[in-house]
C-alpha cells in the first residue's frame, strides 16, 4: 500500500465538515497540514478526490468511491483500538449527547449522577436542546431526539415509542358530557404539542378512521410545561402518555374520550452517525436511558 493509513481521517473530515478550515479546527491542525495530508494521499493514490477552489468544495467520483472504503477502514481501525486497550470492559473518554428537554428533565437528568458513578471514566457532556441536531456539524456522539422519523442515513435505536392520549383536569373534564367523544374534542382540546397540530389530524374510532382539526389549539413545544397548563384546568390536551403516567395515577389529570385513539405515536430515538462504529461508551449510555424509561414507566405501578 503506497498512500498513509493517517491520511485518511484528514479526508473524511473535510467530506464532514466541506471545507479545510472547518476540518482543520475539528481535527486540531493548522490548515497547512490538512492541505498537505490531502495532497500527499491524492498523488499516493494517483487520483484526485476532492475538487476545490475557494468557490466550491466537492467530491469527484473518484473521490464518492474511495470514501465508503475510507470509512469502512478507520471503522476496523477503531475497533482493534477499542478491543486492544480493554474499552469493551472499562468503558472511557469523552462522550457528548444531546437530548430534548422533556426527556431530559423528566425521565433521565436526575439519574444522571448514578451513571457517572457507575461509569467514572466517561466524561459526559450533556447537550439539553428542543432543537434537531446535527451530529457531524456539531460533533455529536449520541443524539436521543423526538420522533417519528422518516428513513435516515443515520444509525438509529428506539429507546421508546409512546402513544399520545387526550388529557384533563378532573374539574374541567367534570364540566362537560363526553358522550359524543369527537364532538366534545372538537370543542374542548385548547393545547397540544406543536408537532401535532394539523388541520387533518388522522384518529382511530368507532366509526374508522377520521381526521380532527388541531390547528386552532394552542401550541406548546415542551410537553411537560403542556402538562402543567393542562393539569391547571386550561382545557383538553394531547399528550404523550409517557409523561401523563404519574400525574393520572395521582388523579391530577384524568384521560378522556380514550375510544378516540391519535394515529400517531411519539417517539424518542437514540442517533449515532451512520459510518461510525457503538463504541462501548456509547452502547452503555444508551443501554443506560432504555433503563431509565423502564424504570419511570414502573415506578408507582401495581
Amino acid at each position: 500500500m503506497k498512500w498513509n493509513i493517517d491520511d485518511l481521517p484528514v479526508f473524511l473530515a473535510l467530506c464532514e465538515t466541506q471545507g479545510v478550515r472547518a476540518a482543520a479546527a475539528r481535527l486540531n491542525m493548522p490548515k497547512s497540514t490538512v492541505s498537505r495530508c490531502l495532497t500527499r494521499l491524492e498523488e499516493k493514490l494517483d487520483l484526485r478526490l476532492i475538487d476545490r477552489n475557494t468557490r466550491q468544495f466537492r467530491l469527484t467520483a473518484e473521490g464518492e468511491r474511495f470514501l465508503p472504503h475510507a470509512q469502512q477502514i478507520m471503522d476496523q481501525v477503531a475497533a482493534a483500538n477499542e478491543a486492544i486497550s480493554g474499552l469493551r470492559h472499562k468503558p472511557g473518554g469523552s462522550l457528548k449527547i444531546a437530548m430534548p428537554m422533556a426527556f431530559s428533565r423528566e425521565v433521565i437528568g436526575g439519574r444522571l449522577a448514578e451513571f457517572n458513578a457507575r461509569f467514572p471514566d466517561i466524561r459526559l457532556e450533556v447537550l439539553v436542546t428542543s432543537q434537531q441536531v446535527n451530529l457531524l456539524i456539531e460533533d455529536i456522539d449520541v443524539a436521543l431526539a423526538v420522533g417519528p422519523f422518516e428513513d435516515s442515513e443515520l444509525n438509529s435505536q428506539k429507546i421508546v415509542e409512546t402513544p399520545l392520549i387526550w388529557v384533563a383536569s378532573p374539574g374541567y373534564a367534570a364540566q362537560f358530557d363526553w358522550a359524543d367523544q369527537l364532538a366534545a374534542l372538537r370543542s374542548q382540546i385548547k393545547f397540544c404539542e406543536r408537532r401535532y397540530k394539523s388541520r387533518r389530524l388522522g384518529l382511530k374510532g368507532q366509526h374508522g378512521r377520521q381526521y380532527l382539526d388541531t390547528s386552532a389549539a394552542m401550541s406548546i413545544n415542551d410537553p411537560i410545561l403542556l402538562r402543567e397548563v393542562i393539569m391547571q384546568g386550561g382545557g383538553v390536551g394531547l399528550m404523550p402518555e409517557l409523561y401523563c403516567r404519574n400525574p393520572l395515577r395521582s388523579g391530577a389529570l384524568v384521560q378522556i374520550c380514550p375510544a378516540i385513539i391519535p394515529e400517531p405515536r411519539a417517539q424518542i430515538v437514540a442517533f449515532t452517525a451512520s459510518r461510525r462504529l457503538y463504541p462501548q461508551k456509547m452502547r452503555v449510555f444508551v443501554d443506560f436511558a432504555k433503563q431509565c424509561v423502564r424504570d419511570y414507566q414502573s415506578f408507582g405501578a401495581d
